[in-house]
């Protein structure tokens, strides 16, 4: 950090401490090197926790929720010189209100309104940056494990498909095979045909031979 008073930085932390969504801890790191985790106990007064943490003599600061997501963060010399300029702002309009000029007072006044809208608005988008990435994260993790389940689907109709062809494939095969005569029945089969038409021949043989029934009496 620079020369800024403990008073100053406290003034300034105390402001930024107290914006929505309030921090549970605190992350902060100090010029020298030294990094400090300070736990902020419930009921204890936003000034009070400021002045220590100005003590510190930080030079950036981590605003973190109970689950350790970051909220917001800051270089504390931009805090308070922000807070610097606010109050010179504020101390000029004052000044400029007490002029007779009509015109210079809509000058000031219209620039003190544009000041607070541009901070307004700068806070908005560090709200919303924070809530988007946020959201973004839980989205990405969604999407995770959306593909984990997917995939995990999809190999199982795979092994499901594959068993079906390799059963189909076997049945196949034992209804192809359960057709097929053995050599030994293919023998038998050969020898009960040519037999069965030796006897049939015999028998138109034995037929022809035979007289015609009229003989002499």
């Amino acid at each position: 950090m620079s020369d800024d008073k403990p008073t100053d930085v406290a003034t300034a932390l105390r402001t930024w401490l107290m914006k929505a969504p309030r921090p549970v801890k605190l992350q902060v790191y100090c010029a020298d090197g030294r990094e400090s985790d300070v736990e902020l106990r419930q009921g204890e007064p936003w000034s009070s926790i400021a002045v220590s943490v100005a003590a510190l003599k930080p030079e950036r600061i981590e605003a973190l929720s109970k689950e350790g997501n970051m909220l917001r963060a800051c270089i504390v010399a931009d805090l308070v010189q922000k807070e610097e300029n606010a109050a010179a702002l504020k101390q000029s309009s004052f000044v400029a209100m007490s002029a007779t000029d009509p015109e210079t007072q809509r000058i000031i006044v219209f620039a003190e309104l544009l000041q607070r809208t541009a901070d307004k608005a700068i806070d908005a988008v560090e709200r919303n940056s924070s809530a988007c990435y946020e959201r973004l994260l839980a989205l990405a993790e969604s999407a995770e494990r959306r593909a984990d389940t997917q995939a995990e689907s999809a190999m199982q109709l795979s092994i499901a498909i594959r068993n079906l062809m390799i059963e189909h494939a076997q049945e196949t095969i034992e209804h192809a095979t359960a057709k097929e005569e053995s050599p030994l029945e293919q023998m038998a089969s050969n020898f009960l045909s040519g037999k069965a038409a030796a006897d049939a021949e015999a028998g138109a043989q034995a037929a022809q031979a035979k007289p015609n029934g009229k003989g002499k009496h």
